[in-house]
C-alpha cells in the first residue's frame, strides 16, 4: 500500500490532515511535518486516520511530540477516524487515554459556534 498524506481542508479553525498507508520509521516524520505545517492556524488539527492500515511504535511517537509541541502552543492535536488497527494499537499501549480521539473526521472538528 502506498503511503500518502496530505492537508485535506485548511480552514481558519482547524485543519485537516487525512493519511493513508502504513505509518513507520520512515513515514512518520512526513506525518510529523505534515501536522506541524498544518498547525499554523489557531484552531485544532485533525488528523484522518481511517486510511492507515498499520502504525508502530514511532508513529506513536510523533504523534506523542506532535501534540505535546501543539499543546505548549495553545492547539490541540484530534485523532479521527481510526481504523481497526490503530484502534487496537491506541488501546493496547494504554494511549487511547492520552489522545482525543473521535470516531469520525467531522466529529473531530471543533464547533464553529
Amino acid at each position: 500500500m502506498d503511503f500518502e498524506v496530505s492537508i485535506d481542508e485548511h480552514a481558519e479553525a482547524y485543519s485537516i490532515i487525512a493519511v493513508r498507508g502504513e505509518i513507520d520509521l520512515h513515514t512518520a516524520p512526513k506525518v510529523e511535518y505534515a501536522i506541524e505545517r498544518a498547525a499554523q492556524t489557531n484552531g485544532a488539527v485533525v488528523v484522518d486516520l481511517s486510511g492507515v492500515a498499520f502504525m508502530d511504535s514511532t508513529a506513536l511517537s510523533a504523534l506523542v511530540r506532535s501534540k505535546d509541541s501543539l499543546q505548549e502552543r495553545g492547539t490541540s492535536l484530534r485523532l479521527a477516524a481510526p481504523s481497526q488497527a490503530v484502534d487496537r494499537i491506541f488501546s493496547v499501549t494504554g494511549f487511547s487515554d492520552y489522545f482525543d480521539i473521535f470516531p469520525s473526521r467531522e466529529a473531530a472538528i471543533p464547533d464553529q459556534g
